[in-house]
């Protein structure tokens, strides 16, 4: 499960969450109060990793939506606390609060004296105080982009946000494109330029999901992520927005996310999946009522499991009988239900007529362990062990029915007839006994000696004597490195 908020390893797990005094001295006294109650939430959820890790969870607790969550952690990316991972789904990763870069390194200031003349025009709603520059400056020293790449950069950030945009939403948009490998002036251009083309297509999609809001840098990532890497047109991603009018833009990117995931891009291929998807959802209730479990959301078992099942072939009848064969035989979790699904389908059984069939079978042999046991002398059930060892003596030893009922009739009377069965099953096809005539003759001792290596002995097992090696550790080791490549 993707988790939604995560700590920097620099942060530590404890019992209960530690706010560090820095956020509380240097950005609680100015941070918007929804704004403040998203962060200290979402950081009480970095320790947890369970379902409760989400969006969602910060969303109802604080009786906000999905996206009033969202725009709060946008806030703290500006100001270089957190950083929000977009992928197919968004997680966000809770940053150390920092000292102040002045006091982790001295800068020559007049090394970057053109740079701090053009960012002061760039900048002239306001004056850049020295702290400001210092943050530069170590960007600076600390990668491989170009101070003419960072003006432009912040030439962006104006024009996005006017012209009282602070320094940590600069760096945060110079970062992304550095992690990106876009370090010069002119590669810098080519992709701030390119994505301006985005804004009246993200009109469009605003539009669409009732969003007001200006748009944002991390909008034209993602419009361009959903353009270029995923492959919508404009008119699928418009379709999808309507769709979208809670939940916004983060709603929005899952949808597509998820649709890319699942191959598919048209509207006409969208819509289909959307109605199986619910037919899907009606299946799950009736697959979890039927094995006797309850879940609040249905999301991971569609699509961890039923798409998986569909895919494979398995139709709603067929997965009902299962679920019910599986809760008959006490088999009563998701996991236990999916188990058995692999496994059946390692068997080639995808069908309602293939797993009557099986469990035919199944039947079958179930009789035929019975009429073992009771000819043993054993007026029982039959268990998993022996099933197990009788698909053992037929499948794995391939012992004849009538060497095993020969076995058996051998075994009355002893404390433990299935072994006693067992031992002797074992005997014979170390021998190379197939028949019961063999077995017969197998009881008069033989007087053949063995020629071998190794010393032997007489021992007597299921009431026949029979002569056994004494194997050296060296032939003992290399009989388990044989065992070790044997497949279960």
């Amino acid at each position: 499960m993707s988790l939604f908020c995560t700590k920097e390893k620099v942060l530590i797990d404890k019992g209960y969450t530690d706010v560090d005094n820095r956020f509380i001295f240097n950005y609680l006294p100015d941070a918007p109060e929804k704004a403040t109650a998203v962060y200290l939430m979402g950081l009480a959820l970095c320790q947890s990793s369970g379902s409760d890790n989400s969006c969602q969870t910060i969303a109802q607790k604080l009786n906000i939506s999905e996206q009033e969550v969202l725009e709060a952690y946008l806030y703290w990316e500006e100001l270089g606390l957190v950083h929000i991972v977009r992928g197919d789904s968004v997680s966000v990763e809770y940053y150390a609060v920092r000292d102040s870069a002045s006091a982790l390194k001295k800068i020559n200031a007049t090394k970057y004296a053109k740079f701090s003349k053009e960012m002061q025009a760039v900048l002239q709603g306001r004056t850049i105080m020295p702290n400001e520059y210092n943050e530069y400056y170590l960007f600076l020293e600390s990668n491989t982009f170009e101070p003419s790449a960072l003006v432009a950069v912040a030439k962006y950030c104006v024009e996005l946000k006017g012209p009282s945009i602070n320094w940590h939403y600069i760096l945060q948009v110079a970062r992304n494109l550095f992690a990106s490998g876009r370090t010069t002036l002119a590669s810098v251009e080519e992709h701030l330029n390119s994505q301006q083309k985005y804004d009246n297509d993200l009109r469009m999609v605003f539009k669409a999901m009732h969003t007001k809001r200006a748009i944002d840098h991390n909008d034209r990532e993602l419009y361009e992520r959903w353009v270029k890497d995923y492959g919508f047109s404009l008119d699928v991603i418009v379709a999808v927005a309507k769709r979208c009018t809670t939940g916004g833009i983060v709603k929005l990117n899952n949808l597509l996310g998820e649709y890319y995931s699942n191959r598919v891009l048209s509207l006409k291929e969208i819509e289909s999946y959307e109605t199986q998807r619910e037919h899907l959802y009606e299946l799950a209730k009736n697959i979890n009522k039927t094995i006797g479990v309850y879940y609040q959301s249905l999301d991971m078992i569609v699509s961890q499991y039923l798409m998986d099942w569909q895919r494979k072939g398995y139709d709603d009848e067929t997965l009902l009988a299962i679920a019910k064969y599986c809760f008959t035989v006490g088999v009563r979790t998701l996991n236990g239900l999916a188990s058995t699904i692999e496994k059946l389908y390692k068997c080639g059984i995808t069908t309602i007529v293939a797993l009557d069939q099986y469990i035919e079978q199944l039947s079958a042999r179930d009789q035929q362990i019975k009429q073992l046991l009771q000819k043993a002398g054993l007026d029982r059930r039959v268990t998993p062990n022996d099933r197990l060892v009788y698909k053992t003596w037929t499948e794995t030893w391939q012992m004849p029915m009538e060497l095993i009922n020969f076995a058996t009739e051998r075994s009355v009377g002893t404390a433990s007839p299935i072994a006693y069965i067992n031992r002797l099953l074992s005997d014979y096809k170390s021998r190379g006994i197939t028949t019961v005539e063999q077995a017969k003759a197998a009881l008069v001792p033989q007087t053949d000696k063995v020629t071998t290596s190794t010393t032997t002995s007489r021992v007597l097992v299921g009431g026949v004597e029979i002569e056994r090696r004494n194997y050296t550790d060296e032939q003992l080791e290399s009989l388990f490195a044989t065992l070790d490549d044997v497949e279960e």
